[in-house]
């Protein structure tokens, strides 16, 4: 009897991204790649392969790697991909490291991608901005993209292979939490005669989700591609499940998104990564009477006395390392109103 296997469209990417010859780092969340995604990859249809399975004997079943994460309110997740095999006739091995932070509340991710030979490069997703750094290059940030985030692209988890039919081998404490053990073959993946391979996964015991996970594949050109052949391993863990976790950005990134509150009548409103403006109908005296009696509240502390004349008004707040500078003055438009949001330097220039 023929059983329909499918293989997502997410593995046959991050297959051919991993034991591709460029093996690059993936691009910054502005451009057009990242790990597990190619160009175009939203056109390709579902890859659906048509032969006869026999899954795992065991009673226990992953069909989502990434379950009982989003119950987390924090936690730390290790990735390590490794190849050792041939291209062509030719040795081929490197290996990449993702390592994510995670919180729930605010929701936020940070990862540090590092390959074997390679630069490392920074990547965080938080309050509405994807940040970058590449190696010693200057950090960047781009609004996250509508119906796109990173958040669900790149949760290491998600890169680990289905498993159908793992054998229960007792229970043990890993990364301190209490985990059922399992361990399985390449009948739990499906790919019985297409690879040789052995793997062993941790589950918590409470809340299901993952916190290890063992894999070594072997395979030819039948399934690495053609002209490749060798091992692939994939070294999950996750840590510190429920425990406060800190997203600090390098030095060097641009402020987020200015969080300010705008008048009623607000319009023509711009909004890009550390600056925020908009016209109004109101004076420039009242425009500033608002913001001498909001901007405190959420934390700001004023920096000497506001300068408001009829012609313009300055405010200057701090709030830790930053300083928020609102300038109201004529506009097309009525009274045109603009708020950036810099860091202070440490060492200002004497």
């Amino acid at each position: 009897m023929f059983k329909k296997h499918t293989d997502s469209p997410l593995f046959i990417l991050l297959l051919a991204a991993v034991l591709s010859a460029c093996a690059s780092v993936p691009a910054s969340p502005s451009g057009n790649v990242t790990p597990g995604h190619t160009p175009g990859a939203s056109d390709r249809p579902e890859i659906t392969i048509e032969r006869d399975i026999n899954y795992g004997p065991g009673p226990f079943e992953l069909p989502d790697t990434k379950v009982g994460l989003s119950d987390l309110s924090g936690y730390t997740a290790t990735l390590t991909i490794a190849f050792d095999g041939t291209r062509d006739g030719n040795a081929e091995k490197w290996s990449k490291t993702y390592t994510m932070l995670a919180t729930k509340d605010p929701l936020a991710r940070q990862w540090t991608i590092e390959k074997s030979g390679n630069e490392s490069v920074f990547i965080a997703e938080m309050g509405g901005l994807d940040y970058e750094r590449r190696g010693e290059e200057a950090c960047a940030a781009t609004a996250i993209q509508e119906g796109n985030p990173l958040i669900e692209r790149l949760e290491p988890a998600s890169f680990l292979s289905v498993v159908i039919g793992a054998e229960e081998a007792g229970s043990d404490t890993v990364n301190d939490v209490a985990t059922n053990h399992y361990t399985f073959d390449q009948r739990a993946l499906g790919e019985d005669g297409l690879t040789e391979s052995t793997g062993e996964l941790w589950a918590a015991s409470e809340g299901g989700y993952i916190v290890k996970y063992l894999l070594t594949r072997k395979g030819s050109a039948e399934y690495f591609g053609e002209g490749i052949e060798g091992t692939l391993t994939l070294d999950y863990e996750l840590a510190n499940p429920n425990q406060p976790v800190t997203i600090k950005l390098p030095d060097d990134c641009p402020p987020g998104f200015v969080e300010a509150p705008l008048l009623p009548d607000a319009s023509n409103t711009s909004k890009i990564p550390g600056v925020l403006s908009y016209d109004t109908s109101s004076s420039i005296a009242a425009v500033a009477d608002f913001y001498e009696k909001n901007i405190p509240g959420l934390g700001w502390q004023a920096q000497g006395e506001p300068a408001i004349t009829d012609a313009i008004a300055i405010l200057t707040y701090k709030q830790d390392d930053k300083l928020m500078m609102i300038v109201i003055k004529p506009g097309d438009a009525g009274t045109k109103v603009s708020i950036t949001i810099s860091k202070l330097q440490e060492n200002p220039p004497q």
